[in-house]
C-alpha cells in the first residue's frame, strides 16, 4: 500500500511538473504577441528596458537573502552572466521586437519554436556534444519548417517579411547561446541569482539606448502599452523562467524538450485570436514540421543520455571488485 501511495505521489509530481513546463512555454509564446502590440506604440529599446525594469523589481524580494551569493561571484561567472544578459535578453528582445516590425506574430512565433534544434546544433559546434541521428533529423525538420513558411511568406508579403524572419532567426540563435552560457556556470550559480544578475546587466546595457528612445518620443506611452510592458516583465519573463527552472529537473529531457512545442503553438493561437492575424496553410505545415523537429531532437537527446548512463554503470561494475 505504501509503495502504491509513493508511486501515485511521484506520478502526481511528474504531471504537475509537465503542467508547469507547458504553462511556462505558453507564457513565453505569448511574449511574441505582446511584443507585436508593443512595437506599434513604443520604441524597441524603451519597450525592452521597461519590461526588464518590471522583471527586476519582481526579482528583488526573491534576492533579499541571496546577496551573499552575488558577493561570492568570480570574474569568470560575471563574464558568463554578462554574456547571458547580452545574448539571451538584450539581443534576443531587440532582434525579436525589430523583427516584429516586418513580420506577423504567427510567423515569428513559429520560428521561435526552432530554439531546441538550434541549441542542439550550437551545442555540437561550441561544446562538442554529440549529435545523434534523431537529433540531426530533428534539426532538419525544424529548418524545413522555417523554409516552408519563409518561402511562401516572401511570395505573399514581399522581402520585408523575409527580413523580419531573419531577425527573429537571429533572436533564436541568441536564445540558444544564452542556454549554452548558462550551462557553463549552472553548477556554481543558482537559477534565482543567475536571473537577477543577468537582468541587472541587461538593464545597464539598455539604459543609454532606452534614454535615447525616450528623448525622441513626441507622444506619451498609452495605457495599453504600459499594461503590455508589465505583462512582459512579470509573466513572460519572471514567472515563465521560475516555472521552467522549478519543473525542468523533475522530468526527462525528452519531456522537457517536447514541452517547448507549446511555445509556437501558443504564439500562433494567440496571434490569431488576439491580433486577428490570418492563418495560412504554410503556417500550419511549418508549425507541424517544427514541432516534429522538437520532439525528434528531444527523443534523440534522451536516448543518448540513457546510453551514456548505461555505459557508465557497466564501467563501474567492471572495475568494482566482487
Amino acid at each position: 500500500m505504501n509503495k502504491e501511495i509513493k508511486l501515485a505521489g511521484e506520478k502526481y509530481q511528474r504531471q504537475k511538473a509537465v503542467a508547469m513546463l507547458i504553462v511556462a512555454m505558453c507564457l513565453a509564446g505569448s511574449s511574441v504577441v505582446v511584443g507585436k502590440m508593443l512595437v506599434a506604440a513604443v520604441p524597441v529599446f524603451l519597450a525592452a528596458f521597461g519590461s526588464l525594469l518590471v522583471a527586476f523589481a519582481c526579482m528583488i524580494p526573491l534576492m533579499c537573502r541571496r546577496f551573499s551569493e552575488i558577493r561570492l561571484l568570480t570574474a569568470r561567472e560575471w563574464v558568463y552572466l554578462f554574456l547571458q544578459g547580452l545574448c539571451g535578453i538584450v539581443l534576443f528582445r531587440v532582434f525579436t521586437l525589430y523583427g516584429l516590425h516586418s513580420t506577423g506574430a504567427v510567423q515569428a512565433g513559429i520560428i521561435t519554436g526552432t530554439t531546441p534544434a538550434v541549441l542542439a546544433l550550437l551545442s555540437f559546434i561550441l561544446l562538442g556534444e554529440r549529435l545523434s541521428v534523431r537529433a540531426v533529423v530533428g534539426v532538419a525538420l525544424a529548418m524545413a519548417g522555417c523554409i516552408v513558411i519563409n518561402f511562401f511568406a516572401r511570395e505573399n508579403g514581399g522581402d520585408n517579411r523575409l527580413i523580419g524572419s531573419l531577425l527573429i532567426g537571429a533572436a533564436v540563435v541568441c536564445e540558444a547561446l544564452f542556454t549554452i552560457f548558462r550551462k557553463r556556470i549552472s553548477r556554481s550559480v543558482s537559477a534565482t541569482t543567475n536571473t537577477a544578475v543577468l537582468i541587472f546587466c541587461s538593464l545597464l546595457l539598455l539604459a543609454a539606448p532606452a534614454a535615447w528612445d525616450l528623448g525622441r518620443m513626441t507622444a506619451g506611452v498609452p495605457a495599453e502599452a504600459v499594461l503590455a510592458i508589465i505583462y512582459y516583465g512579470v509573466f513572460a519573463t519572471v514567472i515563465a523562467y521560475l516555472l521552467w527552472t522549478a519543473a525542468v529537473g523533475q522530468v526527462s529531457g525528452a519531456t522537457a524538450g517536447a514541452a517547448t512545442a507549446a511555445m509556437p503553438a501558443s504564439s500562433v493561437l494567440l496571434a490569431v485570436l488576439v491580433l486577428g492575424e490570418p492563418l495560412h496553410w504554410h503556417h500550419v505545415v511549418g508549425c507541424l514540421l517544427i514541432v516534429a523537429g522538437i520532439v525528434t531532437t528531444s527523443i534523440g537527446k534522451e536516448k543518448m543520455i540513457r546510453k551514456e548512463k548505461v555505459a557508465a554503470n557497466r564501467m563501474v561494475d567492471e572495475i568494482t571488485p566482487v
